[in-house]
């Protein structure tokens, strides 16, 4: 039967949770040297667990000294069940309170205490031990857990203790097999004639050979050579099983503890989330909004600050609402939990669920994005879908809403089709946006286009681009022009030439246009090879220098005229004349130097040598020195 649960240990230092793992395994976890040395776990330590039942687990063996406590939290995440250890003889320490904390705080759904070292104290003890510990659970994620009195010297209740978890193991699910896949990396090393390996839980989804994946949060990408769990090869890991993957296409270098391995395009790499932020009872002070933290998450912990939204401050056991800011970025999802610690002395005082992943910037919550939290906090995906797009305020579309929330696109894609929502068809895809933020984008393109006018009476118009910039920045160019097309559908925008304009704005701009247009193509109509440049056509025909410099370039794109460099404009006929009368020249001679296409074109060298140039980068001529002959383009 294949691992797709995992076992964590936790609880304090020097309750005996390595040699527990041990005499259920059969696996020392403690790896490093310096781990036997000094006999406590300081990295995260691994083994596998087979069952009465046949199921196996996996088990992750996670320090329990103060200065680990980092590592205690990257291990605890993405644990399905966890095992507190406590000795019988200690009884509780205040480091198994803050691992207990860290298990609530995190939701470990399941859980079994193991009573160590019973041989040394007598059953009185023993049983007022239990009861101290019944206490300490209630309330927590795991209350009510089992309680084992088990020896790991003698061997006593180490059956009973595997006949416990396998129980309930049995009554657990495995995390997020749905969900596509994730990994984060608690390892990462080189093996020779192999390459790069990284290791961690995988979170959710399935990891294969041949898959290709990307590297959160720095973007990298590679792809998956070779998968094995627990040292075996196999065709592919599903979800919760500690896993090694051999990347191909990464360096050692390119990868750190803490980063992600998921499929591409999944993850969203951020530098602030919202999230439930619960403020452990044990602290002392209140939590004053926007104090400095350190924020763990999965297996990478970062500074930041946690902003209350509704409040001030929180006193011991409260909950609200908060942004964590972040000074790195985080790449979670939606109900991800994180844990925080506080900035110095450093232990932990909180944590809670992330709720929204790249929430806007703000520390005061509209109606509308509290109901999204609140939505989010429930497990509403049909409210929270159409929240998230009111709280965004642009258009997405149901792969990027459900990307967002961290689910399958399955799971929202049929709330999005039945809510009352507008709809924007681009390029096949369809982008769902709130009634509200729709009519508000539209309205702003026509308040902005009025302004533009208003601010630049001779200008006949805004680039698209530009007008973009003005409504929202986040608007892909594409779904900005759907957007564009319904506005000049409705009647509040045009667009002439790749320029964006009002159509009851610009009139006596559009007219100043029209007039120059009459105005100079028939005057360099009769100038031929010899235009005048810009402001002496400007100058000759009575009309200011911009407004001429537009007219020109409507010309160009019509096709009536060329332009060579910046200030030269020649007829499109006389350039087609020219090209005839040298194309002719050298069929006839071979080649043909300036001198010579200046006397047959009746031109001067001032024009000849642009026009020249001209031909050259069309294929008509081909330069050698100051010569030229005929080019591939000649008919």
């Amino acid at each position: 039967m294949s691992t797709s649960l995992v076992l964590g240990t936790a609880g304090h230092i020097d309750h005996g949770k390595s040699a527990l793992v041990k005499a259920l395994t059969g696996t020392d976890p403690d790896r490093l040297p310096e781990e036997k040395e000094r006999g406590v776990t300081i990295e995260l330590g691994f083994a596998r667990l087979e069952l009465p039942s046949g199921r196996s687990m996996g088990v992750v063996d996670v320090p329990g000294h103060e200065r680990f406590v980092r590592q205690m939290v990257a291990g605890a995440t993405g644990i399905d069940v966890v095992l507190l250890v406590i000795a019988a003889d200690d009884g509780v320490m205040p480091q198994t309170r803050e691992h207990l904390a860290i298990i609530d705080l995190l939701g470990i759904p399941k859980g079994v205490v193991a009573l160590t070292k019973s041989d040394l104290v007598d059953d009185e003890w023993l049983e007022l031990v239990r009861e101290d510990v019944r206490t300490l659970l209630m309330g927590t994620s795991i209350d009510g857990a089992p309680v084992v009195a088990v020896s790991s010297k003698t061997g006593a209740g180490i059956d009973e203790l595997r006949t416990t978890i396998d129980m309930v193991a049995e009554d657990t699910r495995s995390s997020h097999g749905d969900m596509l896949m994730r990994l984060p990396v608690d390892r990462v090393f080189t093996i020779a004639g192999a390459g790069t390996v990284v290791t961690g839980t995988l979170w959710s989804g399935v990891a294969s050979p041949g898959d290709q994946i990307e590297l959160y949060p720095s973007g990298r990408t590679g792809r998956i050579r070779s998968v094995q769990v627990h040292s075996e090869a196999v065709d592919k890991a599903v979800a919760g099983n500690r896993v090694a993957l051999n990347l191909v296409g990464l360096e050692k270098d390119d990868i750190s503890r803490g980063d992600i391995v998921a499929a591409p395009d999944t993850l969203t790499v951020t530098d602030r989330f919202d999230g439930l932020f619960t403020y452990l009872a044990g602290n002392e002070l209140p939590f004053e909004s926007g104090t400095r933290v350190h924020v763990h998450h999965g297996t990478r912990v970062v500074l930041g600050r946690a902003l209350l939204m509704e409040v001030e401050r929180l006193a011991p056991s409260e909950s609200g609402f908060a942004q964590i800011r972040l000074e790195e970025p985080l790449s979670p999802r939606y109900g991800d939990r994180y844990i925080v610690r506080s900035y110095s002395p450093v232990f932990t005082i909180g944590g809670g669920a992330v709720l929204d992943a790249f929430p806007p910037r703000r520390t005061t919550l509209r109606p509308h994005e509290r109901e999204l939290l609140e939505a989010l906090l429930a497990h509403d995906l049909t409210s929270a879908a159409v929240g998230l797009l009111e709280s965004r305020g642009m258009p997405m579309t149901s792969a990027q809403v459900a990307s967002t929330l961290g689910v399958p696109r399955s799971q929202v894609a049929d709330q999005l089709n039945q809510a009352r929502l507008e709809r924007v068809k681009v390029a096949g895809e369809i982008y769902f946006v709130s009634q509200e933020a729709f009519e508000a984008m539209l309205a702003g393109i026509e308040r902005e286009l009025l302004a533009f006018h208003e601010a630049s009476p001779k200008a006949t118009g805004i680039a698209a681009s530009a007008l973009r910039d003005k409504i929202d920045r986040r608007l892909a160019p594409k779904v900005f022009d759907a957007l564009l097309g319904v506005a000049i559908e409705r009647g509040t925008a045009a667009t002439d030439g790749g320029q964006v304009r009002h159509p009851k704005a610009a009139v006596s701009a559009l007219a100043e246009e029209e007039n120059a247009l009459a105005a100079l193509a028939p005057l360099l109509e009769s100038q031929g090879l010899a235009p005048q440049t810009v402001p002496e056509l400007a100058a000759v025909a009575g009309i200011d220098v911009g407004v001429a410099r537009k007219a020109l370039g409507k010309l160009v794109a019509s096709g009536s005229l060329v332009r060579l460099g910046g200030d030269l404009h020649f007829s499109a006929g006389a350039v087609a004349d020219a090209r005839e009368k040298i194309v002719a020249y050298l069929r006839e001679h071979g080649e043909i130097a300036p001198k010579d296409a200046r006397d047959i074109t009746g031109s001067s060298r001032k024009y000849i040598v642009p026009l020249l140039e001209y031909f050259d980068a069309q294929g008509v001529t081909k330069r050698e020195g100051d010569i030229r002959t005929l080019g591939k383009v000649s008919g």
